[in-house]
């Protein structure tokens, strides 16, 4: 899903000159957060169900997984991996 703009790129200059616009098509909006992240900035994530134990994964964006808010995000639902 295209996104408008990447919060990352925009709040760091350099990350803006490296990438430009170029990482917006592939881009979507971080669970976590809500912000729109292009795809350089978007992080794997992993987890398994808790109901059927099945192992699952999701994109974040990296500051989200830097700071572990992916760990609060479901935690009835989901046991985080990664």
């Amino acid at each position: 899903m295209p996104v408008p703009y990447c919060h990352i790129c925009d709040s760091r200059s350099e990350e803006k000159q490296r990438y430009g616009d170029s990482g917006l098509a592939e881009g979507d909006y971080c669970p976590i957060c809500y912000r729109p992240t292009c795809q350089y900035h978007l992080a794997t994530v992993r987890f398994r169900w808790r109901a059927d134990r099945r192992v699952d994964s999701t994109q974040v964006c990296i500051d989200c997984k830097r700071t572990y808010a992916h760990r609060n995000w479901d935690v009835a639902n989901r046991e985080w991996i990664s």
